[in-house]
């Protein structure tokens, strides 16, 4: 019963659960120990055993539950409706095909056995699934018509599982007689159990497309930073073309001038010689193709704010990591580290990237100042500065981090951040086959 609240709570209402193992396995031994524990030192056991999965329930969701601890404890009254409606719908079902009124005995072991099966197969077939929720989970959460429906739904379930249950069983006065009770009975769970399943369906459905709308979103964004790096690397191409193309003529004005010994003529050609050929420079290069992309838009950006960027460092176009994830580091960390010094007040504004590799490792370095008190925030929580603290806000802090770091998994990598003598510090390492 735990079990399947715990599933329930995880995968359909989208809610966290323990980070490690570890803390997993704190809370099973000590719902073991107490499980046991009552069997040991009470005799009647039959209460005590339906009350210690609730309140570890609710002691799981206040452990868990980032916030509103309290409130997320009375999920258990709509998740518990969706678990017995399982129980209304096959008591009915039993009821009708033997015409026995009560279902304990044979039929409570084998409704267990069935259960206790379909958690062994969700565990051994179900890997790809759990690993797929679990990180797209940080990403996607119900919206608040979605919760409602799901908690109403749940409550609506329960209501109508009690008055099955207590008409398959005659229980309370609650009897048919004849036909209108097999009527009741077949419509009634079959009814619920299309519900329940409508509802959920319903519910992730929604959900999974507001995941994949934000990361279309999301992609969206880093065509269109390599689409006006593009333009703007044409632009400086075609520059480049007309001066060479007058280069020859320059050459002969230079030479005229030098011999005609006016010097101060001289220099002052030279002088807009060199902001011509400024003007013609194609930007940040580090032989990337999707990172000069992303380097040459913040930079951009930078220059706007007063920021100046430095990149050290090449990365072959040919590299081994996939455009995508060269524009989820890139991207991500420039963003949070220009959005921080947008807001902070500081003397000096600079980015620093340093690129390297070695063998099948590369290793992505941003650094960007950040002020004394500034401290690293978990990944997910909102605030600028590449997880640094910062006003919060709607955007895309929440999820860059998580983004960097599920990126880093994919090539057995990982995400490194912190803060050394006023200076904030994000590494991404990766491994590649290449």
């Amino acid at each position: 019963m735990l079990l399947l609240m715990i599933l329930v709570y995880r995968y359909i209402y989208m809610e966290p659960g323990f980070a490690s193992r570890r803390n997993n396995g704190l809370f099973t031994g000590g719902f073991l120990l107490a499980a046991f524990g009552v069997k040991l030192f009470f005799h009647r056991t039959e209460s005590a055993e339906m009350l210690i999965p609730l309140v570890f329930f609710c002691l799981y969701v206040l452990l868990t539950r980032r916030k509103r601890r309290i409130r997320g404890m009375f999920l258990i009254l709509p998740i518990s409706g969706y678990l017995f409606m399982l129980v209304a719908a096959s008591t009915s079902l039993y009821c009708l095909i033997t015409g026995d009124d009560n279902s304990e005995g044979l039929f409570t072991y084998a409704m267990d056995a069935v259960c206790c099966l379909a958690l062994l197969v969700f565990w051994l077939r179900g890997g790809r699934f759990r690993r797929r929720a679990d990180s797209e989970q940080e990403y996607r959460r119900l919206g608040r018509g979605e919760r409602w429906l799901l908690n109403l739904g749940g409550l609506f379930l329960f209501a109508m599982a009690v008055i099955l249950i207590a008409v398959a069983e005659n229980m309370g006065g609650y009897s048919l007689d004849g036909g209108w009770r097999v009527v009741f009975l077949l419509t009634g769970s079959i009814s619920i159990a299309l519900l329940a399943a409508a509802v959920i369906a319903f519910v992730m459905q929604g959900s999974r497309k507001e995941y994949y709308q934000r990361e279309a979103e999301l992609r969206e964004r880093y065509l269109r930073a390599e689409l006006e790096h593009f333009k703007a690397y044409r632009q400086a191409q075609q520059e480049v073309r007309r001066v060479r193309h007058d280069m020859k003529n320059h050459y002969v004005v230079l030479s005229a001038l030098e011999e005609e010994g006016k010097y101060t003529e001289l220099r002052k050609y030279l002088a807009q010689l060199g902001e011509e050929l400024s003007r013609s420079n194609v930007g940040i290069q580090c032989g990337n193709d999707i990172a000069d992309a992303i380097l040459n838009e913040k930079n951009r950006r930078a220059k706007e704010q007063g920021a100046v960027v430095e990149v050290e460092g090449r990365l072959p176009q040919d590299c081994g990591i996939e455009m995508l994830d060269i524009c989820t580091i890139f991207s991500n960390a420039l963003d949070n580290a220009l959005e921080y010094l947008e807001g902070a007040r500081l003397e000096e504004k600079w980015i620093r990237i340093k690129i390297s590799g070695q063998g099948n490792m590369w290793l992505f370095r941003f650094e960007n100042p950040v002020k004394e008190d500034a401290r690293i925030l978990p990944s997910g929580a909102t605030g600028k500065g590449c997880g640094t603290t910062g006003e919060d806000d709607a955007g895309w802090h929440g999820f860059g981090t998580m983004n960097m770091e599920r990126t880093a998994e994919k090539y057995m990598g990982h995400i490194k951040r912190e803060i050394k003598d006023g200076v904030f510090i994000l590494e991404a390492v990766l491994f590649t086959t290449k």
